[in-house]
């Protein structure tokens, strides 16, 4: 569904802010309240160490979403027409690979679906 449909139908967007530090490391950025879905429309990623970082529903390895590729210091900041998770209550998480310096910053834009 577009991003438009989400506005039309009342919802409001939403955001959650995160950032993560170290090698391999997972954290959830977006965990839903109860009984709902999250739909995933932007994300702001701000690199310090440079590496890959990866954006999943429920920290399942084949559960993929995005994946970038990032040079140290930089920033992206992709938008979506509307990823949704299909399973209620999955949590957004990303992990990164790469230095521990500086670490990662992270917004994701999105709503909640009930």
């Amino acid at each position: 569904m577009s991003t438009v449909n989400f506005y039309a139908k009342g919802q409001t967007l939403q955001w959650r802010t995160a950032e993560i530090r170290g090698v391999g490391s997972t954290i959830a950025v977006w965990t839903p309240t109860t009984s709902t879905r999250v739909v995933l429309t932007g994300l702001d990623i701000g690199s310090g160490p440079g590496g890959t970082i990866r954006f999943t529903f429920g920290n399942l390895a084949g559960a993929k979403i995005v994946e970038y590729m990032m040079s140290a210091s930089t920033s992206i900041s992709p938008r979506f027409d509307g990823i949704e998770s299909t399973v209620y209550d999955r949590s957004l998480f990303v992990s990164v690979s790469g230095g521990t310096s500086d670490g990662w910053r992270i917004t994701a834009y999105g709503f909640e679906l009930n």
